[in-house]
């Protein structure tokens, strides 16, 4: 179960930071930062989707 939560909470903060790099991004105009804010959304997006894997009982 902790690992569960420790999952969710680095889940939460990668979504956090991915989404301060896209606002950043976009005010600023630069590319590099929408990238690696639509990267690290890949990554929640993934991140999330083992979460929901793993409480469903599969490996």
């Amino acid at each position: 179960m902790p690992d569960k939560i420790e999952l969710r909470i680095f889940s939460i903060a990668c979504a956090v930071v991915s989404v301060a790099a896209l606002v950043a991004g976009t005010l600023k105009g630069d590319g590099v930062y929408l990238f690696l804010g639509g990267m690290g959304l890949l990554g929640v997006a993934l991140l999330s989707f083992a979460i929901a894997r793993k409480k469903n009982g599969s490996s």
